[in-house]
C-alpha cells in the first residue's frame, strides 16, 4: 500500500507576525503520525488571495491530503474560502446546509452579514462539523479546510479523522545513551546509509542542573515491519564507544 502524503498551510498574518503562536500544525502532525499519514510539509503563509491560490494548487497537487487552518471567520480578512473557490474555478455562494446551521444557532436578529459570511464557500463543498460554535469547516477535493482556533479546530480534526483514509501506523523506536553526538555521527551514519529504508534522528539533550546530558536516537520507519535489528546495532555500536543505552 503507496504511503498517504499530507501537507497543512496555515493561513494567517497574525501567525507570520508573532502575535499568535500556532499550535494547530503540532495538533495535526501528531494526529496525522499516528493515523498512518505522513506529513510532508508544514507552510505559514500571509492573508493573500494570490499567495493563498498558488500554495492549494500547489499543495493539491503534491498531497493526498491538504489540511488549512484560519481564515474562515466572519471578517473582512477571512478570506481562505472564497481564495480556495477561486483556486479550483467554483463559485463562491452560500451553502444552504451550513447557512440553516447557522441561521437557527444565532437567536432572532443575531444572524447578521459576518455570520452569514461563514456560510460561504466554493459550491458543492462538503461540510466538516463543528461541534462546538456550529460554523462549519468544508471540503473540496483532496483540500480540507479549518478554523484557526485551536480549541474548535482540534474538535473538527478529531471527527475528520474518523471518516478518512489512514494507511499502517508508522514504526518508532527511541533509544536513549548517555554519549554526545559528536561521539556516535560517523558511526551513526554508517548505519543509517546500511538501512535507506528507515529515517534514524539524534537529538540531544542537556540538564542544566545535573549536567548531564546525551542524545535520544529515534529510528522511524514507514515501510519496515521489525526495528529490531537497526536497534540493535545501534545499541552495539553506543557499547563499543564506552556508552550506555535503554530503549524510552
Amino acid at each position: 500500500m503507496p504511503i498517504l502524503k499530507a501537507g497543512i498551510l496555515v493561513i494567517g498574518d497574525e501567525i507570520l507576525s508573532g502575535r499568535t503562536h500556532d499550535t494547530n500544525s503540532n495538533f495535526i502532525a501528531k494526529k496525522l503520525t499516528e493515523s498512518g499519514i505522513s506529513l510532508e510539509e508544514i507552510k505559514i503563509i500571509h492573508d493573500h488571495k494570490e499567495t493563498i491560490i498558488i500554495n492549494i494548487k500547489e499543495f493539491h497537487k503534491k498531497y493526498d491530503y491538504v489540511f488549512t487552518t484560519g481564515g474562515i471567520g466572519p471578517t473582512h480578512d477571512d478570506i481562505t474560502s472564497e481564495s480556495i473557490a477561486e483556486a479550483f474555478n467554483l463559485k463562491y455562494c452560500f451553502h444552504d446546509e451550513a447557512y440553516k446551521i447557522l441561521e437557527n444557532y444565532y437567536p432572532a436578529g443575531q444572524f447578521n452579514e459576518g455570520r452569514k459570511k461563514m456560510a460561504k464557500m466554493p459550491e458543492n463543498a462538503k461540510l466538516i462539523e463543528n461541534p462546538l460554535t456550529v460554523a462549519p469547516g468544508f471540503i473540496v477535493k483532496n483540500v480540507y479546510v479549518l478554523p484557526g482556533v485551536p480549541e474548535i479546530m482540534q474538535k473538527m480534526f478529531i471527527s475528520l479523522l474518523e471518516k478518512i483514509q489512514k494507511g499502517p501506523p508508522k514504526k518508532i523506536i527511541t533509544i536513549n545513551t548517555n554519549l554526545y553526538e559528536s561521539a556516535i555521527s560517523t558511526d551513526l551514519e554508517k548505519i543509517q546509509k546500511k538501512f535507506k529504508e528507515c529515517s534514524i534522528g539524534s537529538y540531544p539533550f542537556f540538564n542544566y542542573i545535573t549536567k548531564n546530558g546525551g542524545v535520544n536516537i529515534v529510528i522511524s520507519s514507514w515501510t519496515i515491519e521489525n526495528l529490531d535489528e537497526i536497534s540493535k546495532e545501534i545499541q552495539n555500536m553506543i557499547s563499543l564507544l564506552g556508552g550506555k543505552s535503554s530503549i524510552v
